[in-house]
């Protein structure tokens, strides 16, 4: 019933981008680490404003939706990267699909996040499944 619907998977590691009811995208993604502080609480809300680029833990983030309050901001956003003479290195590609690698926050490629803002998701409804900790400890 929803016009835009996201769903975030946290025991495979993907997020599903609805229309109308209609899958229009499957995203490989990744969520926080199974500890106590930096895992990715289970979530049902609208996405909300666009944080753009911002900086934390040592690295640059693109593409960053707010979606709640936690031990800090919880967001979607692009992969952890540093930048040197103009040239991005990327961290935790490899962990997309596969396992939880965040401090909370929820992944995507780069190519990916540019998409879901380039789709402009503010105001869906978005929901997050429970952690699965014992899965992934």
């Amino acid at each position: 019933d929803l016009e835009r619907f996201v769903y975030v998977d946290q025991q495979v590691q993907h997020m599903y981008v609805f229309e109308r009811g209609v899958l229009v995208r499957d995203l490989l993604c990744s969520t926080g680490l199974p500890t106590p502080t930096t895992y990715t609480e289970a979530w049902e809300g609208y996405i909300g404003k666009y944080w753009g680029t911002f900086f934390a833990f040592g690295t640059y983030q693109d593409d960053a939706w707010y979606l709640y309050p936690s031990l800090g901001s919880i967001l979607v956003h692009s992969l952890p990267y540093t930048e040197e003479d103009g040239y991005r290195t990327y961290q935790g590609r490899e962990f997309l699909g596969v396992q939880p690698s965040s401090h909370g926050c929820i992944r995507l490629a780069p190519e990916d996040a540019g998409w879901f803002t380039r789709w402009n998701p503010e105001g869906a409804y978005m929901v997050i499944t429970d952690p699965y900790l014992e899965h992934w400890q």
